[in-house]
């Protein structure tokens, strides 16, 4: 009777570990292409069936591309995806596409999740600082709350207004290294113009504006 039982607790466990088999949970996997928030993916691992069979799993159209985001859409980070890039696919337990298609974790129903699945490259073995990082260019904030930013490339900024004020609420320098080009506006330092339009009273006479 032991024997029995036992036996039918066997085949129990190989049927349930069958059914396994075909639960998708999560992947590892590469960018085939990109477009428009959509993917064609390839996992990198391989399909194992209960006979022992093992095959390559297809290539997975539509893929939804996941990426932080935030107030409704409006705010979040987003970077260049590229053939080959390395992501993680999660595969939602119920049909995404809006249908009352019963289908649980299939293949169709992917989210591609990028990271580089902890493999050394980039700024992965930074662990001091919250960066965000495009080749050697880099925005680096520390734990100190130092912002380090470093753009080989050239900084271009455009806003309608400005403001640096320093922290201490005292005497506090900002240093310039390099040429600075003032080509629109003027310039003022408390309260006085210093720019090229400026003039100087001198013994009552007022001179021109210096010369370029």
């Amino acid at each position: 009777m032991a024997e029995q039982s036992s036996n039918i607790l066997d085949a129990l466990q190989s049927l349930i570990n069958a059914r396994l088999l075909d639960v998708n949970t999560a992947l590892p996997a590469t960018i085939v292409s990109y477009s428009d928030g959509l993917a064609r993916v390839i996992p990198t691992a391989q399909k194992r069936f209960a006979d022992g069979d093992v095959l390559d799993y297809p290539i997975i159209p539509n893929v939804r591309v996941c990426w932080p985001s935030f107030a409704g859409g409006q705010a979040g980070i987003k970077g260049p995806v590229k053939a080959g890039d390395r992501c993680l696919l999660v595969f939602s337990q119920q049909a995404v596409d809006g249908s009352d298609d019963r289908r649980m974790f299939d293949l169709q129903d992917a989210y591609a999740v990028m990271c580089d699945l902890g493999k050394t490259g980039g700024d992965s073995s930074n662990n001091d600082a919250m960066t965000m990082y495009f080749g050697s260019a880099y925005l680096r904030l520390t734990e100190s709350g130092e912002l380090n930013i470093y753009a080989p490339g050239g900084t271009n900024i455009k806003t309608d207004a400005m403001s640096l004020t320093s922290t201490s609420g005292g005497a506090s320098s900002f240093e310039l290294t390099g040429n600075l080009n003032h080509t629109a506006g003027s310039i003022t330092s408390l309260g006085k113009r210093i720019d090229g339009m400026h003039t100087h009273n001198e013994t009552g006479t007022v001179t021109g504006a210096p010369n370029a």
